[in-house]
């Protein structure tokens, strides 16, 4: 018997139930045996006294008549009781009279008769006191002998107790085989019994440990029992019930627990590795990625191409449109983009506007520039967002494993490298990575650098380039020119700084500054009756701050407003909104004249021409520079100053060299002429002297 069998309920029951009748029955036993020794006794005294009283009356006429012999007769009677082993008759003053005893031969001393000695001459001195003694073995008794109550003397007896002690043993041999088979029955009754309380309870313990096994709720007790235990049972349902309700209820939230987390690692995942705005691999990724495949091309023997892309005036468009426009921009670029990737490439954005095509399996450097040619093709319709229809272009610098760099940062920054290279050309080209552009990086870093200090070390100036009535020869306007000049780098051409300043975002800095020389400088000259053009950017037109300031500071130098002209590119057809409506209202109500400067190279459109504020358009030098070979710049020229009269607008040729070009402008009947063949730019105290 196991030692969990041993405590259990069933045993538990059973060890007390038999305990409980083992103790009842014992006591119940005992006090029976007891009570039966006690009837037992006390008939043998009584039997004992009866004897001797009818004794002891037949021998009062034997003491009388000293007839010892008639004594002794009497004392015979007593061998018909077989138990009585010896008895005698003693006088008054203690004498012997006449004794019996069952064995003749033995003595007083041999049987053991104390009694008589002993209690002698107490008796002889109290004749009327019956004394019965019962011992272990045998009932000693004196009966005192009266006559007409006079005592004469007394009888003793001695009585063996041997049936008693026969009865007294045989008592208890039935007490004991009582005890016994009580045990036994107690012992198998509730062995029997106990399966009425334990059997219900070992079902739930069946199904305790079901439960606890297969968590398996389904099962229930089936006790229709109208007790305690059926409402054990009942309960014990209900319990279940319970549990299982909660069961399910945890498990459904476990379940749901797990789809938040496998949602949550999904969504972390997708953070670590893709880009949260476009959706495509991030620079985490594309390393990872670019690792893998520069392996692949290793054991491969094969190369593989990094096209580093950057969109063109995407500044412009963020800081002009908004980042809303932006963002929506750069979702259209992505899905334009990976809708050419082939399955093996990867389409990736390292941040910004700047996103990467990983080409895989390139052999030969005419593969990646093919790629590079179908994203320019793919860029080349618009994209039509919400409101706002833009064209934009991106740049794309290329890097070929293993010619230029087998590890992928090498080839991510050389790609970069050349890709600057290639925004250095214009908008919408590709280049391919030499070991010459580091120097041009390290170039244009260095100009980056001393750019960022150069109004604090006034390191710009100004000079004016006449813009020349082609009728009247006279000068009616000038344009400033803005040239930065650093101790270090020395002297700086615009076409090399204005692009970094606008990608480092102080252009609108740098314009500010330029139209506070420019007030300051007209204030300077006294008043004289003339234009100053000023090169505005599209990010700085749109900036909230540009008509307020433009106030404060031709207040503070006392100049009328009227005396400007902003001239802004073709970008700004790029944002045809109500805002930028109103900047260019506002702008003419100050009386500041607007002119769209190097027209025909950007995104030209009559309608915006017809709807936006203009009152001048500047020709771009390209078409003027080759007149005389040419015959569609001289077309474009002529239609184009058709164009602006039409509209009402003024127009000014750029870049005039020879006397033909002017005399072609003139016969036209271009308005203003601009070029080194009039004049060249001046500095403000020459262009003093000169008016």
């Amino acid at each position: 018997m196991t030692r969990t069998k041993f405590f259990s309920i069933r045993y538990k029951l059973i060890i007390l139930m038999v305990l409980v009748s083992i103790i009842v029955v014992s006591v119940a036993g005992l006090l029976f045996y007891k009570n039966n020794e006690t009837i037992l006794e006390n008939s043998t005294i009584e039997s004992g006294q009866i004897q001797a009283a009818i004794v002891g009356a037949s021998l009062v006429s034997a003491i009388i008549f000293d007839d010892d012999a008639a004594a002794t007769d009497t004392l015979k009677l007593f061998s018909k009781n077989e138990y009585i082993e010896f008895a005698a008759v003693y006088l008054a003053d203690g004498t012997k009279f006449s004794q019996y005893h069952l064995a003749p031969n033995c003595s007083e001393h041999k049987l053991g008769v104390k009694y008589i000695e002993e209690n002698k001459a107490i008796l002889s001195k109290n004749l009327k006191k019956k004394v019965s003694i019962l011992g272990e073995h045998y009932l000693e008794s004196v009966d005192v002998i009266f006559d007409q109550e006079q005592p004469l003397g007394y009888l003793y007896i001695r009585t063996s107790l041997e049936k008693l002690n026969q009865q007294r043993t045989y008592y208890r041999d039935i007490l004991l085989l009582v005890i016994a088979f009580s045990v036994f029955l107690a012992a198998f009754l509730s062995t029997t019994a106990q399966r009425i309380i334990t059997q219900p309870l070992n079902l739930m313990v069946h199904h305790v440990r079901e439960f606890s096994g297969s968590k398996d709720y389904k099962k229930r007790l089936d006790l229709k029992l109208n007790d305690e235990l059926g409402t054990l049972a009942h309960g014990f349902n209900h319990m279940i019930n319970v549990v299982e309700e909660r069961e399910q209820a945890l498990q459904d939230q476990s379940n749901n627990l797990q789809v938040i987390v496998d949602e949550r690692t999904e969504q972390l995942y997708q953070k670590a590795h893709y880009d949260s705005l476009t959706l495509l691999p991030n620079r985490y990724l594309l390393s990872d990625r670019l690792e893998h495949a520069i392996l692949a091309a290793k054991r491969n023997k094969s190369g593989l191409a990094v096209l580093f892309m950057d969109l063109d005036r995407f500044k412009i468009i963020n800081d002009s449109l908004g980042h809303d426009v932006g963002d929506e921009l750069l979702k259209a670029v992505a899905k334009r983009l990976k809708q050419i990737g082939r399955d093996i490439d990867t389409v990736a954005r390292l941040g910004g506007d700047e996103f990467i095509y990983l080409a895989e399996s390139i052999h030969k450097p005419e593969g990646a520039a093919r790629i590079a040619q179908k994203i320019h093709q793919a860029f080349e319709a618009p994209f039509a967002l919400n409101k706002h229809v833009l064209h934009v272009s991106t740049s794309i610098g290329i890097s070929i494993y293993p010619m230029d760099g087998t590890d992928s940062g090498q080839l991510l920054k050389n790609a970069d490298v050349s890709m600057y290279h290639a925004k250095e050309q214009g908008p919408g080209h590709y280049s391919f990575y030499h070991d010459d552009m580091d120097a041009a990086i390290h170039k244009r870093l260095s100009i980056e650098n001393h750019l960022r200090n150069a109004i604090t070390n006034n390191e710009f100036y100004l000079v004016y380039q006449p813009q020349v009535n082609i009728d009247s020869g006279k000068i009616e306007k000038v344009e400033a020119l803005l040239r930065w000049n650093n101790a270090d780098l020395g002297a700086i051409s615009p076409a090399n700084f204005i692009p970094v300043a606008e990608e480092i975002g102080i252009i609108n800095q740098i314009g500010k500054w330029v139209i506070h020389e420019v007030c300051r400088q007209q204030q300077a000259w006294g008043g004289i009756d003339i234009r100053v053009g000023i090169n505005i950017s599209s990010s700085q037109l749109l900036d909230v701050d540009l008509v307020p300031y433009i106030i404060d500071i031709a207040k503070y130098y006392g100049i009328n407003p009227k005396y400007l002209e902003f001239e802004i590119t073709e970008e700004v057809f790029l944002e045809y909104s109500t805002r930028t409506i109103n900047v260019l209202t506002d702008l003419q109500e100050l009386g500041i004249k607007i002119a769209i400067d190097d027209f025909g190279t950007g995104y030209s459109s009559l309608r915006y021409l017809k709807e936006l504020p203009i009152d001048t358009l500047k020709l771009d030098g390209m078409f003027v520079m080759d007149l005389a070979e040419n015959n569609a710049s001289r077309g474009i020229v002529s239609s184009t100053i058709i164009l602006a009269h039409s509209l009402n607008m003024k127009i000014v040729a750029e870049c005039v060299e020879t006397k033909e070009q002017l005399a072609f402008l003139k016969q036209q009947n271009c308005d203003f002429a601009q070029g080194f063949h009039l004049h060249k730019p001046l500095s403000a105290d020459a262009m003093l002297e000169f008016l």
